[in-house]
């Protein structure tokens, strides 16, 4: 069978001749550009290593595939007995992405042979903690796996099907118990690969005087994984420095995060899936009958890193209005994404995500969105506040549990809104990210 879909326009290789990506001590590195927030390693040969040692650890694992964890195997099963996906799972192992490092050489091939390896990676993976590592942190191992796969064109249809993302569902449902549960801990120290060493903390400096943790318990307190991944912040680290009702003409930032983009005049419908990704309001916010006060708006649109807190909070005052859950997909890459480009935006219209209609106190901004997006892994969204519910600037809206994660804020076409930060930069939590009306000449 080719390895390649007939509009691909990539050589046809034999079998034969195919070879994995070196990733051997003389190898170059392979920065991949579109690795965003620390979730993989930038340099593709670190993720090649991963991969070939969880191929090792899979192999001594001689149990038939019935006795895997039981969402694992319903999944394969699903999979073996269900044509279209069969030829799906299958040819996204065979087929070479036209994406960065696989566009370079039509010889290159995927480490994981198959779609049978696959199931008995997934299921190491969602019983096992993830250990921490400066230089080659692998905090998502599915999508390490799936990276490729995901960007052929069997992975680009099969990972939009209703069915598929069911049967994810329902395999994180059982990562995310054993994620929440005490077993999930054993990381979460200060030993060499630990969360809490003195490497971890490099990138998470200060860590005890910034997060609600204890130092002298075990595990510093943290009863689970989880419990780590959504830790708090101690009074009085991220202040709310800009009040209302004083600084009304302030907004606030409602994650701690790196900007991805600002966009404006956004369309109601667009081709988000198209190179450049442009916003398509209607899909991102599910046909919802508010469409219409923003159309010709504003996006805001960043980025959270592993290492980065995971709660949202308000970025004005005012009243929630709204909460709606939309269930969306886990791995669907988006056609455009290369080696420069990721699909942040792509996910905002195809992802699972939590929108929050604020009611916000000043009249000139009114009412405005708040969208989290939950992208790979676990990627659960969980709202912490209810419709009718009084929120000050700075309360906390809810929280990504465990997965790659990326928010939005929405704004309507008539809101006078001034942005502040650049495309790229770091920006804390509650630090000012844009002013309205009169207050657009106020600065950082």
């Amino acid at each position: 069978m080719s390895n390649q879909p007939y509009r691909s326009g990539i050589p046809d290789i034999p079998e034969s001749n195919r070879r994995t990506i070196d990733f051997g001590p003389s190898s170059k590195p392979l920065i991949v550009n579109y690795r965003v927030g620390d979730w993989l390693p930038q340099d593709q040969r670190l993720v090649e290593r991963y991969i070939s040692e969880l191929l090792e650890k899979v192999k001594q694992d001689k149990r038939p595939a019935n006795e895997l964890t039981p969402s694992v195997a319903q999944f394969k099963e699903l999979v073996d007995k269900t044509p279209v996906l069969r030829m799906g799972f299958t040819q996204m192992f065979r087929e070479v992405p036209p994406k960065f490092p696989y566009n370079l050489n039509p010889e290159l091939k995927h480490q994981v042979p198959d779609y049978e390896t696959m199931f008995r990676m997934f299921d190491y993976i969602i019983n096992h903690a993830i250990p921490f590592d400066k230089n080659a942190l692998v905090a998502i191992p599915i999508y390490a796996i799936l990276d490729g796969p995901a960007g052929t064109e069997a992975g680009l249809a099969t990972f939009l099907m209703p069915e598929v993302n069911r049967q994810f569902k329902n395999m994180f449902a059982d990562w995310a118990k054993f994620l929440s549960s005490s077993d999930s801990r054993q990381y979460l120290t200060t030993e060499a690969g630990g969360w809490l060493s003195a490497e971890a903390h490099e990138v998470m400096p200060n860590f005890a005087d910034t997060y609600e943790c204890d130092p002298t318990a075990p595990h510093w307190g943290f009863q689970s994984w989880d419990d780590f991944f959504t830790r708090k912040f101690r009074n009085g680290a991220r202040p709310v420095k800009f009040p209302d009702p004083e600084y009304a003409d302030i907004i606030t930032n409602a994650c701690e995060s790196e900007v991805y983009k600002i966009s404006t005049d956004i369309k109601e419908q667009d081709d988000f899936w198209l190179k450049g990704q442009p916003y398509s309001l209607r899909d991102m916010i599910n046909n919802d009958p508010y469409t219409g006060q923003f159309i010709g708006g504003s996006i805001y649109q960043a980025y959270l890193s592993v290492f980065n807190f995971h709660r949202w909070v308000s970025p004005v005052s005012g009243t929630i209005d709204r909460i709606e859950m939309i269930e969306g997909t886990y791995y669907a890459d988006s056609p455009a994404a290369g080696q420069d480009e990721s699909s942040q935006g792509y996910m905002t219209n195809v992802a699972t995500r939590a929108i929050i209609w604020i009611k916000c106190d000043n009249p000139e901004i009114g009412l405005m969105g708040f969208i989290g997006v939950g992208m790979s892994e676990v990627s659960t969204c969980e709202v912490t506040v209810k419709q009718n519910q009084r929120v000050e600037k700075g309360h906390e809206l809810g929280m990504f549990h465990y997965g790659g994660s990326t928010h939005c804020l929405i704004f309507r076409k008539r809101v006078d809104i001034h942005f502040l930060p650049e495309i790229k930069e770091k920006v804390l939590l509650n630090q000012q990210i844009a002013t309205v009306g009169k207050g657009g000449s106020r600065t950082k």
